[in-house]
């Protein structure tokens, strides 16, 4: 014989049962519900009411700066949400004329870009072709874009993004970087580590050993702007003890005063 349920059991029952699937209910609801935002949500940031709409470049002077974002997938047009500043940055400082590069998303529509390039200072000779240096020794270019100071110390074999790493070619650089705009024409720097020497202006300068490069060239430009004879000489070995050198004068051969007697006879 079969006993029957007791009601208040079986009630019982059907209220946990019941209360379980409220609860499955109210989960499924819930989940749907952020699903369907976060549907939403990602719609909208990929729109195009948040789609770029401005790209603002600073600095960019020599670097294509414009060509390296639409590689990197900052056009007009494109999702802000998938812009990746960090990732844009690292493409940026990738070209060999960029020293520094930031770059801002600006909800909701614009992406700005802040670059700081080398700046192409001397020309160095490497092999065949030519290296454009920076004050820093970064090489911006190769057989291009030449500047008028010229270094005459043979350097390796570098490709655009390298650094040189010479004492003496570094030490120009920071000689040529000190010296006035008005200096820097026809200006040449040779020599090696212990024994630098310039040509300036119709001026053979001394420079010494690859210290206090900055001192020397301070000191030139002053000496230059007091007034010094054209074709002298001048010793900045010290900087703090510079010698001028005043050309010395013509003597006149032989033969031109041959010439000079027989002309007064």
């Amino acid at each position: 014989m079969t006993e029957g349920i007791d009601p208040r059991l079986a009630r019982r029952r059907r209220e946990v049962q019941e209360a379980g699937a409220r609860r499955r209910l109210r989960w499924t609801i819930w989940l749907l519900g952020v699903a369907i935002v976060a549907g939403l949500v990602v719609a909208v940031l990929q729109s195009s009411w948040l789609a770029v709409e401005a790209i603002t470049i600073e600095g960019a002077a020599n670097a294509d700066v414009a060509g390296i974002m639409y590689a990197a997938g900052v056009e007009e047009g494109a999702a802000m949400i998938s812009i990746r500043a960090g990732g844009v940055e690292e493409k940026l400082r990738e070209d060999a004329w960029i020293a520094e590069a930031k770059v801002r998303v600006v909800w909701p529509r614009q992406v700005e870009a802040i670059v700081v390039e080398y700046i192409p200072i001397a020309r160095v000779k490497s092999g065949d072709t030519w290296l454009v240096a920076s004050p820093e020794g970064a090489v911006v270019a190769r057989g291009q874009r030449l500047v008028e100071p010229y270094i005459d110390i043979e350097a390796p074999a570098l490709q655009p993004g390298d650094t040189i790493d010479d004492p003496a070619i570094n030490a120009a650089l920071e000689f040529v970087a000190a010296l006035p705009v008005e200096l820097k024409t026809g200006l040449v720097v040779a020599g090696g580590e212990s024994d630098l020497v310039a040509r300036v202006l119709g001026h053979e300068v001394l420079l010494g050993a690859t210290t206090d490069m900055a001192q020397k060239a301070v000191t030139l430009a002053v000496l230059l702007g007091d007034g010094v004879p054209l074709g002298a000489s001048i010793n900045l070995v010290s900087p703090v003890r510079p010698a001028v050198t005043n050309p010395q004068p013509e003597v006149e051969t032989s033969e031109e005063v041959t010439t000079q007697t027989s002309g007064s006879g």
